[in-house]
């Protein structure tokens, strides 16, 4: 009988150890795959959070463009498959702090913006978030870091 009562009281604490480690687990998968909501630019902390037009613009008015001239904006999604450009554009975003993966296969929107006589700023949001950032010649042949 004394036996029996201590392998039931193994078996729970075995049980609550094992329930433990995956809440553990689950927290810490949930914590490593959130994105930042902010980012350090130009030694300043900068929000990521972009509700509308007037949130991109104080972006990149943070990123050191002075007067950013809103072209246009449309919706995308980010590809689930990705091919060598999107690859490729990623580890740029990934240089800069970004990461588009967790947002495979997920709704965005583009802002463009008119930064200066040569370039073209080019913004990502997608669950009120800006993900994604570059600038380009306004010829687009050449993309690099937004700052």
């Amino acid at each position: 009988m004394f036996q029996s009562v201590r392998l039931k009281n193994i078996r729970l604490t075995i049980l609550s150890l094992i329930g433990v480690l995956l809440f553990i687990t689950i927290c810490l998968v949930a914590l490593r795959g959130r994105a930042a909501d902010t980012m350090e630019i130009n030694g300043e902390t900068v929000t990521l959070r972009a509700g509308d037009e007037a949130d991109v613009e104080r972006f990149l008015t943070s990123c050191g463009y002075s007067s950013p001239e809103f072209l246009f904006q449309h919706e995308i999604t980010v590809p689930k498959n990705w091919n060598d450009i999107y690859t490729e554009y990623n580890e740029l975003q990934r240089q800069q702090g970004f990461d588009l993966v967790p947002y495979k296969g997920k709704a965005a929107t583009e802002y463009e913006y008119f930064v200066d006589d040569t370039l073209n700023a080019f913004v990502l949001v997608s669950e009120n978030r800006i993900i994604a950032a570059h600038v380009a010649n306004c010829d687009g042949r050449e993309m690099r870091m937004i700052r």
